[in-house]
């Protein structure tokens, strides 16, 4: 009897994987504007420099789609980007194109952490292999909305390191300065 109410217990308080259409839907509740830093590591010295940054969000009619604007101030430069984010109906995986300054990438991901509690309280992580500073790596963004704060981090583990530890590269902390209806 208590083996059975044990099992039912880890039932109940065991977390449930998010479904693709969920992992969409928080992405999709970053629908405003924001504003904050956007920061990196330099690749030389090693040391975190910050940078005003601002997003306006938005999400196609159909919210298949979340449209990110990005501006943020490069030394001497004021830079947009564009980025388009969707989950891949077939393979699950996220689905971004990055547009800036003429230049694109489209890159597939693997979502291998959603923790979603709430639209406005959940914990997002996806990798693929790719390469960072020329070398191949492994990357990992983790993205986290905490009500009126949005951090996304990017971390990376070079493929060729035996410790096989990630280490941060560079990411962001937006707060929500005004709500976009969807």
């Amino acid at each position: 009897m208590s083996r059975i109410f044990a099992a039912a217990l880890m039932l109940l308080i065991a977390p449930v994987a998010a479904t693709d259409e969920q992992v969409l839907e928080a992405l999709r509740s970053t629908v405003g504007s924001w504003e904050g830093e956007l920061y990196y590591l330099d690749y030389q010295s090693g040391q975190r420099f910050g940078i005003p940054m601002q997003a306006a969000v938005e999400s196609t009619p159909d919210g298949a789609t979340v449209i990110r604007r990005l501006t943020w101030t490069d030394p001497g430069n004021l830079v947009h980007a564009v980025v388009l984010s969707t989950i891949d109906r077939d393979t699950g995986e996220l689905v971004e194109a990055f547009f800036r300054e003429g230049k694109g990438e489209y890159l597939r991901y693997e979502v291998t952490r959603a923790d979603i509690t709430s639209m406005t309280d959940w914990k997002i992580e996806f990798e693929n292999d790719g390469t960072d500073a020329d070398r191949p790596a492994r990357i990992r963004i983790s993205t986290q909305r905490d009500g009126d704060l949005l951090t996304s981090r990017k971390l990376v583990r070079f493929l060729a390191d035996e410790s096989g530890e990630f280490f941060e590269r560079n990411g962001s902390e937006l707060r929500l300065v005004e709500v976009a209806e969807q």
